[in-house]
């Protein structure tokens, strides 16, 4: 136990991306997933044992209420009855039967099994991509709000110090109360930020753990490479819809399949007798073995057939327009996230400068205030702008990490997995 918990340790004190994804891989809702997935494996399995012959057996026995009579009617003799077998009868049967033809039904039903498992297996990656963006999101805003901490925390610390001074110089009657009282009220307000953030910080915790299964002490951005281009070929939601689409395309050859005759043939080895040896009764011969064909068409059954290839063509032309849409409904998000992502880099150059600006606006109050040349009110307001300035850069860093992802897993949860090797 001991040796386990120690190999887990480092996950729990740092976290990185790649943890993370490996972390969101061992959630409940993917491995939900799976078992859907080898639950259409085994059926498509299943359908593909269709296209083989089936051999059964077979053994029963019968008790007649009567014995079998059979009556003779002979010119001029009275009515004979004379018994044509024994109340115990016994039937044996080894049948080897296949379905030599059944209009592609078959065969089209064993094309939508696999396209559906298929499917399902593209569908479990495609819910992979969407708890991928959620876990880092929720990444993101745990890196925010660590930043966030720290800058108020040093706020807190500079204005402790600001205090002391400002209720030296208040002793001394060289400042009045009210901007002593000033300073602390924005302490207060400090501290009420710092409890609200920690709030918030337990909160992404508590979510990262449900989806990750392990609560980071402490997160980092690290440096993803951007995909720029358009290409969705490997998302695989849009290969689940292809998928689905081929499904309907089956649902089309199994719904013309009724237009064909269906032909099977069997062969069996079969025998009857009036005791398990199986051999005749002494009045009917024994071996009933036979070789049977059998070719069955629906002539007419009120167009319904008809209906049916209709309604499943229907369906295909509004999956493939469904697609059509959806996939250009993605590049233009992508489009979009990109026109974002350009935009936050554009903030990131403002908020360096802000905060730089915050800076050396502190140090200038900090020294006027030594000096009594400004009001403990400028004072503690510039050490909340610096702050915030600090903490804004860090959440816009976030977001430009966040951004990064969400676009390389638009292009597909295999895409953004080969980044991060």
């Amino acid at each position: 136990m001991k040796k386990i918990l120690c190999s887990f340790l480092p996950l729990l004190l740092f976290a990185n991306v790649k943890s993370i994804i490996d972390g969101v891989d061992n959630n409940a809702l993917l491995q939900a997933k799976g078992y859907e997935e080898a639950a259409k494996g085994a059926l498509f399995r299943a359908n593909e044992g269709k296209n083989l012959p089936t051999i059964d057996a077979k053994l029963s026995a019968v008790y007649l209420n009567t014995t079998p009579t059979m009556y003779l009617h002979m010119p001029r003799m009275p009515v004979t009855a004379l018994p044509a077998g024994k109340k115990e009868r016994y039937e044996g049967e080894v049948a080897l039967r296949y379905p030599l033809f059944s209009g592609f039904a078959i065969t089209a039903l064993v094309e939508k099994s696999k396209f559906a498992y298929l499917k399902a297996k593209l569908e479990k990656k495609d819910l992979a991509r969407r708890l991928y963006m959620k876990a880092l999101e929720l990444y993101a805003a745990l890196y925010s709000v660590q930043r966030s901490q720290s800058a108020l925390k040093h706020a807190l610390k500079a204005l402790q110090l600001s205090y002391k001074k400002a209720k030296g110089l208040y002793e001394q009657d060289l400042l009045p109360q009210s901007e002593l009282l000033n300073i602390e009220a924005k302490q207060y307000e400090i501290e009420a930020k710092l409890e609200d953030s920690k709030s918030k910080k337990e909160q992404i915790k508590n979510s990262l753990f449900y989806l990750v299964g392990f609560v980071p002490k402490s997160v980092a951005l690290e440096d993803v490479a951007l995909v720029k281009n358009l290409d969705i070929s490997q998302r695989a939601d849009i290969k689940a819809l292809q998928k689905a689409l081929q499904m309907d395309r089956s649902d089309i050859k199994l719904a013309k399949s009724a237009y064909y005759p269906k032909v099977g043939i069997e062969v069996a080895m079969k025998r009857f007798g009036d005791s398990l040896a199986l051999g005749g009764d002494g009045y009917q011969n024994a071996d009933r073995s036979y070789v049977g064909a059998a070719v069955t068409y629906t002539i007419f059954n009120g167009f319904a057939d008809k209906e049916k290839i209709e309604a499943a063509k229907a369906k295909y032309l509004a999956r493939q327009a469904f697609l059509h849409d959806y996939v250009r409904k993605i590049k233009t998000q992508i489009k979009n996230e990109m026109v974002q992502l350009a935009s936050l880099k554009k903030k990131l150059l403002w908020a360096k400068k802000r905060l730089k600006a915050a800076n050396a606006y502190a140090k200038l109050v900090q020294g006027r205030f030594a000096n009594q040349l400004a009001s403990a009110d400028e004072l503690s307001r510039s050490i909340a702008k610096e702050a915030e300035a600090k903490a804004f850069l860090e959440s816009v860093q976030a977001a430009i990490f966040l951004q990064t992802c969400r676009i390389d897993l638009m292009h597909g949860v295999d895409v953004f997995t080969r980044i991060l090797r």
